[in-house]
């Protein structure tokens, strides 16, 4: 709907200049809602669920007329998490719709953003890992949404937050989430965007929807991107986010990662550009997308007050890390009892995920806390040994990796070897068990083909007759 009218004295009558005119609420509102949704998105990514709610429920139950009322104040106002110089999201992206397992996560990060410096760091964690849900026990931690929502329609974002929060040891202050239907129409009503594409990506398995239950022929598609400028509609913009089989390095889930990043940038422009802000009817078109596909516990002053303190974002203070499975990641596959995949941490425990995400905006003080992997083998032919030395270091904290017998088990003292060099970890540990800390490491270990000690192993102990 177009502002009215506003009348103006006849020149004749009076010669003056006519008075400006006043924003009417409504063309304020579109404003506002432009500028929450760009910075929304770039902060907080994939944002967002489809509830059939209005905007009033889908911004946290209130009023939106009511939030409006302290929009003008919002700067005076501090966000959860802002006494901290920390605000923590958890993003979520879903299937929805008609998909199978529409509640699942498909996508799993957290957005954190710190003020004072106007960075942002994403954490993507993959949805195979491993996590206690409460009522549920041992579960992968996509499943979180989906039960919450079975407990309790609407709060299934609140289940996935609780979760989260507690695998990574902070608090996350807000949630937002979006199913593929939502984020397709988004980029649509903003007309596309424009994204370029630095290496080629060719995925010759993206998953057709519908065709889940064909034939192989039948139901993937080729995706094939090439390197260079590209102007992608929501559909494009989405098998570029969505892609997991790609050839080369942008098979890798860090890839996915950055064109996810990338994506959420151009999106962030593109809403926040002249062309949007100034057409009304791309605005309600916006709006009328959010009411249907948002879920989120943000009120509309929070993305506001948000967005003035972001305003200056851009791709050069946007990081991103991925906990994944690779040979310098803190996560390893296995198979479940039940013939699941799953992803579990190398430590043994969320520790390694925990420092990583505590300190992602100090990548020093990541290495330094990052907790080292001992192997311990038995160079002994004394039963239990090894077993019993584990337990012994594992009750002061450290983490042990593996244990195994040594090659030969002819020992008489035990040996600690420091297999990086780069710690004092190995010197303490010799200590404890009043071991030789050995100066070199023996051929067999750096061997490269030699498979005789773990690749995630930091210190090897091999025990002699001395530990019995």
């Amino acid at each position: 709907m177009e502002p009215k009218n506003v009348d103006f004295l006849d020149e004749k009558d009076k010669v003056i200049l006519p008075p400006v005119r006043p924003r009417s609420p409504r063309r304020r509102f579109f404003i506002y809602l432009a500028a929450a949704l760009g910075v929304c998105i770039v902060v907080f990514g994939m944002s967002v669920i489809s509830s059939g709610e209005n905007l009033s429920q889908t911004f946290g139950n209130v009023s939106l007329w009511d939030q409006l009322k302290h929009l003008i104040s919002s700067d005076e106002r501090a966000l959860r998490g802002e006494d901290q110089d920390r605000i923590n999201v958890l993003l979520l992206g879903i299937g929805g719709g008609d998909h199978d397992g529409p509640y699942l996560s498909d996508t799993i990060m957290v957005g954190s953003f710190k003020p004072s410096t106007n960075q942002v760091a994403l954490i993507s964690i993959p949805r195979d890992l491993l996590a206690s849900i409460p009522g549920y026990g041992w579960r992968k931690i996509n499943n979180a949404s989906a039960f919450g929502e079975l407990q309790n329609s609407g709060k299934g974002g609140e289940l996935a937050r609780d979760v989260v929060s507690q695998v990574l040891n902070i608090p996350i202050h807000y949630y937002v989430r979006i199913d593929f239907a939502g984020f397709v129409q988004l980029v649509d009503d903003l007309g596309g965007v424009t994204i370029k594409v630095e290496n080629t990506l060719d995925d010759p398995f993206y998953p057709i929807k519908g065709k889940e239950t064909a034939t192989t022929t039948e139901r993937y598609e080729h995706l094939y991107i090439e390197p260079g400028s590209h102007h992608f509609d929501g559909s494009q913009a989405l098998k570029y986010v969505r892609s997991r089989q790609a050839k080369g390095i942008e098979g890798s889930d860090f890839a996915r990662s950055k064109r996810q990043q990338n994506i959420l940038l151009a999106i962030k422009e593109k809403a926040l550009s002249f062309s949007v802000l100034a057409n009304p009817v791309k605005l309600s078109r916006l709006m009328d997308t959010l009411s249907q596909h948002l879920a989120t516990d943000f009120q509309v002053w929070e993305i506001l007050r948000l967005s003035n303190l972001g305003k200056s974002l851009g791709p050069e203070d946007v990081s991103n890390r991925v906990f994944d499975d690779s040979p310098d990641g803190p996560l390893y596959p296995s198979i479940t009892q039940d013939g699941a995949f799953v992803l579990l941490p190398k430590a043994g425990d969320f520790s390694e995920l925990q420092a990583i995400t505590k300190n992602i905006f100090d990548p020093e003080k990541i290495e330094a806390e990052k907790p080292k992997m001992v192997e311990i083998q038995n160079g002994t032919k004394i039963n239990g040994l090894a077993y019993r030395i584990s337990q012994y270091l594992q009750s002061l904290g450290y983490q042990v990796v593996r244990i195994k017998n040594a090659p030969t088990q002819d020992y008489e003292k035990t040996v600690v070897y420091d297999l990086t060099g780069a710690d004092q970890t190995a010197a303490t540990i010799s200590e404890l068990i009043n071991a030789a800390l050995a100066p070199t490491l023996p051929g067999w270990v750096t061997a490269t083909s030699s498979s005789a000690v773990s690749p995630n192993a930091d210190i090897l102990i091999i025990l002699g007759k001395d530990q019995q």
